[in-house]
């Protein structure tokens, strides 16, 4: 567990790129309940576009991932400089 916070980005990905390529309905589940879209959608598309580097993509599939992503490679960052022993 010592090292798990390296793996996070890594583990993060693979669920991600697992979540689109195997889910052809949507993982949303304000979406599936109402059958409208929630702020998050398209959230999980917009990061497997950014992870093949299709920044026009991901903006399309949820603008959000301007400050998302960022904040995730901040969190993920802080975390790594972060010595907490326990």
């Amino acid at each position: 567990m010592r090292y798990f916070k390296y793996c996070l980005p890594l583990i993060f990905i693979l669920v991600v790129e697992l979540l689109v390529k195997f889910n052809d309905k949507s993982i949303c589940l304000w979406k599936v309940l109402t059958g409208h879209e929630c702020i998050g959608c398209g959230i999980t598309r917009a990061f497997h576009a950014l992870f093949h580097l299709q920044f026009q993509r991901a903006f399309e599939f949820n603008h959000g991932i301007i400050i998302v992503a960022p904040l995730l490679l901040y969190l993920w960052i802080k975390l790594i400089l972060t010595n907490d022993v326990k």
